[in-house]
């Protein structure tokens, strides 16, 4: 018994040491489009040998992610769920006729992702990820975009900035781009990513960052004393 929990730890040792030194090579799309009549879609997915998460968007449904390991489904997770709403307006008669949806419900595991992410400004995590060395590395990144606006001129200083953006991003970046002059709205948006991560020290940097977030919105939420 002895010798087989000695063993157990070592082999656990031994994964977490490999998952702090050693990198995972990981794939991502996105494709975005709308178009003059005010219909658009969004889809963005992410993949990691057989575990692969995807994120869709679109006019008229709601936002939701899934995800999926060796093609089966392990959760689907309303994102709208994630975000704060704002207080809904009293219904009008004809709104309260309506039959209200029945809620989803959500697995356990589901609840506490959703609990996890509800806490996180997304973009200050992504930023403070970004900043660190040996978290995450971009080793090829590539988007191929067609546009055009009402507004000609917008169309012609999207074109101008995006050049301007080619000629300092980095060698392993690459940008094509498709303007039309075409006076609508009308944008279709592709791009391919290859990058690496270190997941145990990624995994460590999230939870100190999250530790430290919930500790000064207990500290902002704490009385003062007077």
């Amino acid at each position: 018994m002895t010798l087989v929990l000695v063993a157990s730890v070592a082999l656990l040792s031994a994964c977490l040491l490999l998952a702090v030194l050693l990198p995972w090579s990981l794939s991502s799309n996105l494709q975005g489009r709308a178009d003059p009549s005010g219909t658009w879609a969004l889809a963005w997915g992410i993949g990691l040998g057989p575990l692969a998460l995807t994120a869709i968007a679109a006019a008229g449904v709601k936002p939701f992610m899934t995800c999926h390991l060796f093609g089966r489904q392990l959760a689907r997770l309303p994102l709208s769920r994630w975000l704060r709403r704002k207080p809904k307006p009293a219904a009008t008669p004809d709104e309260q006729a309506t039959p209200a949806e029945p809620p989803l419900t959500l697995s356990r595991l589901e609840h506490s992702i959703a609990r996890l992410f509800r806490g996180l400004d997304p973009l200050e995590t992504a930023l403070s990820i970004w900043h660190k060395d040996h978290l995450f590395e971009v080793r090829s990144l590539v988007v191929d975009a067609e546009y055009s606006f009402r507004d000609i001129a917008l169309t012609g200083r999207i074109l101008a900035g995006l050049y301007m953006l080619m000629a300092v991003l980095p060698e392993h970046w690459e940008i094509n781009h498709t303007p039309s002059w075409e006076s609508e709205d009308r944008v279709a948006l592709a791009a391919d990513a290859r990058f690496r991560i270190w997941p145990g020290r990624l995994a460590l940097d999230v939870a100190r960052f999250v530790l430290k977030q919930r500790a000064k919105a207990r500290h902002g939420a704490a009385p003062v004393s007077g």
